[in-house]
């Protein structure tokens, strides 16, 4: 049973043995071999040469001199001095790491530090000039709204002051056309005749009135103030014009055509008052560039 023991004992230790001295080997591969492959780099042979040999005057007084004299013996220095070969310097080792862009790499955040503020400050010029542009915009404006609230009031005014005028001369021109209720009814009806006369004149006054608010010349040219067209209209009773037509024209085509078409936009004209007792009334317009008789 002992030998059993021993022999089992024998076989794990050999190679266990065996395992660690590979592992020495591979270690010491691993550090030793790649020095081995190692290309080394080549340097040229650099000499030293001293350019001044102070021995070289003593030679020849040794070659001219058959005895030379103990003291003019060379120094030890005179002795030429061969060639040694210099290792590599480590200076341009240490030359490389040394990054020469570094200064052009923390120049460019400035230029580009002064490139941004450049930016920022052309956008406030540019919206100041743009704000004054705008005030200036809004003053004029101002300005151009008031000239006009000022000519649309003055124009206004003129229209009224016209239009008073008009109607004072219609019913003036009403007055003296109208013949008088008395001369044509009898003597009976002379109470009768004076009430229909002013039926009549407020009437008139009516349809004048109503057919002037659709008068009015556009003034894209000028218009001959002798211009003068009548139109003969016939009114229903109920104000609705039944028949129109033309008793005298003006020697302007366009003149009439504004004529007519005031007439149709003046469609319906004022109702027939019942107390005038007709069922239709005809009346003659005379119209001119600056009003309607």
């Amino acid at each position: 049973q002992y030998s059993v023991t021993y022999d089992s004992y024998d076989n794990w230790v050999l190679p266990l043995n065996l395992a660690v001295g590979f592992h020495i080997v591979l270690a010491l591969s691993i550090v030793f071999v790649p020095g081995l492959f190692r290309s080394k780099p080549k340097f040229e042979d650099i000499y030293t040469v001293n350019l001044i040999n102070i021995s070289e005057p003593s030679i020849e007084q040794e070659v001219a001199q058959p005895q030379p004299l103990p003291e003019t013996t060379p120094p030890p220095q005179a002795k030429p001095v061969k060639a040694k070969k210099i290792a590599a310097i480590a200076e341009p080792v240490k030359l490389d790491p040394v990054p020469v862009p570094t200064k052009a790499v923390s120049i460019k955040p400035l230029k580009r530090k002064i490139k941004k503020k450049l930016k920022e400050k052309t956008p406030d010029i540019a919206r100041q000039k743009q704000l004054e542009k705008l005030k200036r915009e809004k003053i004029a404006e101002a300005i151009q709204a008031e000239n006009i609230a000022a000519e649309q009031a003055r124009l206004a005014a003129e229209e009224a002051a016209r239009q008073q005028k008009l109607l004072e001369q219609q019913l003036d021109q009403i007055k003296s056309q109208v013949p008088s209720q008395a001369q044509r009814s009898s003597r009976n009806a002379s109470g009768s005749s004076g009430t229909f006369s002013v039926l009549e004149k407020q009437y008139y006054s009516s349809i004048i009135n109503r057919v002037s608010q659709f008068w009015a010349l556009p003034e894209f040219r000028p218009w001959d103030p002798s211009l003068q067209a009548v139109v003969i209209v016939t009114i229903a009773q109920d104000g609705t014009i039944k028949n129109q037509f033309f008793e005298e024209r003006s020697q302007d085509p366009t003149f009439d055509q504004f004529v007519r078409k005031t007439l149709q936009n003046a469609n319906p004209l004022p109702a027939i008052p019942p107390a005038l007792k007709k069922r239709q009334y005809e009346i003659g317009l005379r119209f001119r560039p600056g009003s309607i008789q």
